[in-house]
């Protein structure tokens, strides 16, 4: 399978991504940031930051003593997030396009928070312990995944239907699919984390059935990592919607069960 850079990937995908913050980011980057039980005057990391799901409501909770750090590859959904603090008149937050299982901050953060993004790290371990070296004494990460059976029917019909066009996806794993598969439970997350040598560590479920017409379904297709399946050529990726959508129908339910994890580092 040919690689394909998911900082591009979601900046093309940008406005498609955004589409779907109402019914699926927002709601769970609020709970991210609310799970962190943030303080005025706090530091906060948001790894990953996307549109700014948890970044606004993070620097609301800081407020204008704090600051927040928003962090992510993708041009286009930085873009998306600068506007929608403009627009509420949000001053105490930067954003920088790099990788953040790369960056390091000119500050010690109190708070980590990383939603729906871990998974893409090319070296999840690594990445996650990453974030975590930023963290003053005591100070506290959370993450949010996906739990098993999540984001069906739509990723097992996304993949079938890429797979008339590619090929070589078949039998082929993606990385996120195999990260998160190491996570996918509370038992299995609680492990991996204790495994990192975090403490306090608690994870807790959010499930979430949503239900979506056929032109958000395609949406998410093409704001997501799923976009990274598709083949180049623009008529083949018309056929990949055609067969998409038909396998899906005007209406379907998506389960989008997810969990929370939150964590600390060691305080001496």
């Amino acid at each position: 399978m040919s690689a394909r850079d998911p900082g591009l990937a979601f900046t093309d995908g940008a406005l498609q991504f955004e589409a779907w913050a109402d019914k699926l980011w927002d709601p769970m980057g609020r709970d991210v940031a609310a799970a962190a039980v943030l303080a005025p005057g706090e530091k906060v990391l948001d790894a990953c930051c996307g549109t700014g799901a948890a970044t606004l409501p993070a620097a609301l909770a800081v407020g204008p003593t704090g600051t927040v750090d928003g962090v992510d590859l993708s041009t286009g959904l930085l873009r998306i997030a600068a506007a929608n603090l403009g627009e509420r008149g949000i001053l105490n937050t930067t954003l920088t396009e790099a990788d953040v299982t790369e960056w390091r901050g000119h500050r010690t953060f109190d708070a980590v928070l990383c939603s729906y993004s871990m998974f893409f790290f090319a070296d999840m371990e690594a990445g996650v312990e990453h974030l975590a070296s930023m963290l003053r004494p005591g100070g506290r990460i959370v993450m949010s995944s996906w739990i098993e059976g999540a984001l069906e029917p739509f990723a097992a019909r996304i993949l079938e239907a890429a797979i008339k066009e590619r090929p070589r996806l078949a039998g082929v794993v993606p990385l996120p699919n195999q990260n998160m598969a190491r996570i996918n439970s509370v038992e299995k997350f609680t492990a991996w984390l204790d495994q990192r040598g975090f403490e306090d560590v608690s994870v807790s479920l959010h499930p979430l059935t949503l239900t979506v017409d056929d032109a958000m379904a395609w949406n998410l297709v093409m704001g997501s990592g799923w976009r990274t399946l598709l083949p180049r050529d623009p008529e083949a990726i018309a056929r990949v919607r055609r067969d998409f959508i038909k396998s899906v129908g005007p209406r379907i339910e998506m389960n989008s069960d997810a969990m929370i994890a939150t964590a600390s580092v060691p305080r001496t």
